[in-house]
């Protein structure tokens, strides 16, 4: 199956999944990335707003310097000490204030997908985005799925970047690429 198709399965399975199963197995998720993020001493952490049914990680904000991602001319920019957010044209809650970071100055980027496979590889909204932002980002890179989206392969192409690390409610699963993770 091709990217747009597996995006529309995954994407409607997801928007009717029952609130209290979201509720419980989001929960169960973040969890697993506060214990896989203590075992790292991280000052501030790249996280997004979620939108149609993700994963919400703004818990995070209880521990960490949290940033939230915004699409700029330069492509995505994350901003810290956000205080107000507006809805962008793709329809993402995007920050109106805050201050912008360099990518040095973040040490973990929390990558949401619609889907992840085996290999760490992402399925997004086809945008790009975070594999450009990914492709020089010195830090760790920390996928967030459900279990229930995971699958074993993707169609990947030569831009699309793994993340290091991908946690879902049940399961912590470390690359098996062969770069200095």
């Amino acid at each position: 199956m091709d990217k747009k198709t597996l995006r529309n399965i995954f994407l409607n399975e997801r928007l009717n999944m029952p609130k209290q199963e979201h509720k419980m197995l989001n929960l169960m998720l973040v969890d697993g990335l506060i214990d896989v993020l203590k075992d790292h001493d991280f000052k501030r952490v790249a996280i997004f707003y979620p939108m149609e049914g993700e994963i919400d990680v703004r818990r995070l904000a209880k521990y960490y310097d949290v940033a939230y991602p915004k699409v700029t001319k330069q492509g995505l920019v994350f901003y810290h000490e956000v205080k107000t957010f507006a809805p962008s044209s793709f329809g993402v809650m995007e920050p109106i204030d805050g201050k912008p970071l360099n990518k040095d100055a973040i040490d973990a980027v929390i990558v949401p997908g619609i889907v992840y496979d085996d290999g760490l590889y992402r399925l997004g909204y086809g945008k790009g985005y975070y594999d450009r932002y990914l492709q020089d980002y010195p830090g760790l890179s920390v996928g967030v799925v459900f279990e229930k989206f995971r699958v074993e392969a993707l169609p990947n192409e030569a831009h699309d970047i793994p993340v290091d690390v991908l946690v879902t409610d049940n399961q912590i699963y470390d690359s098996k690429h062969d770069d200095d993770v």
